[in-house]
């Protein structure tokens, strides 16, 4: 009798315990930071290392998740994109979507640089499902940041889900899906145009970026590093 009234006990606790937030292509272990390195394709020279740091996670009452974290990039052979850290905030639906807003990432770090101007930014919402398969296409993302009249766009288009792979990095082996995109940035006397590919594993987001010219020549490859725990 004493062995069902435990084992009764055990099966209520397991009913009544919080349900797991659901996996997404993006970090979601609280206080975890993931370093990058991005090279050139052959490794020799090393353009900047990249910390992404989870702050802290917000469970909603609709079961989404709200995640803060923190980006940095260290200039090694090329200037850093950045001048400090870049807070930001991705949003996961129940069903493990990541919504990440990239307009406003720029916009902050436009601001560090220029804290004179008033930027504003729009659109530039990025999507990605927990259950993307290869063969599928995914939503065109278009966005903009703005100041004293002049538009700076990110234009991401031809964005599918290529394959699924194993590989591994120096920060370990993961399984991933490979997102490859036409990238478009243009502003006045600026224009980038690139064609990108990049593995992502579910529950640690970007694994390895991989970033060519349209004419086929790779210009750089960006590596998860080393992943970092913290109490």
């Amino acid at each position: 009798m004493k062995r069902i009234a435990i084992l009764a006990v055990l099966l209520w606790a397991a009913s009544t315990t919080v349900p797991a937030q659901p996996k997404a292509y993006f970090c979601t272990t609280e206080g975890m930071t993931l370093r990058y390195e991005r090279h050139d394709p052959d490794g020799n020279r090393h353009w900047w290392t990249q910390t992404t740091k989870v702050n802290d996670i917000q469970k909603q009452s609709d079961g989404s998740y709200i995640i803060n974290f923190t980006a940095n990039v260290k200039g090694v052979k090329v200037k850093s994109p950045v001048k400090g850290d870049v807070n930001s905030t991705a949003f996961i639906h129940p069903d493990g979507t990541v919504d990440i807003n990239i307009s406003e990432a720029v916009s902050i770090a436009a601001k560090q640089r220029f804290s004179a101007f008033d930027f504003t930014a729009s659109g530039g919402t990025s999507s990605l499902k927990s259950t993307i398969q290869p063969g599928e296409k995914l939503d065109e993302i278009h966005g903009a940041v703005e100041w004293s009249g002049i538009k700076y766009r990110i234009d991401y288009t031809a964005r599918s889900v290529t394959k699924r792979e194993t590989i591994t990095v120096p920060a370990g082996t993961f399984d991933c899906i490979v997102v490859k995109e036409h990238k478009l940035e243009k502003a006045p006397l600026l224009k980038r145009d690139r064609i990108t590919y990049t593995w992502y594993a579910l529950g640690y987001g970007l694994i390895r970026h991989d970033t060519f010219f349209t004419d086929g020549r790779q210009e750089c490859t960006e590596q998860l590093t080393e992943i970092i725990t913290h109490n």
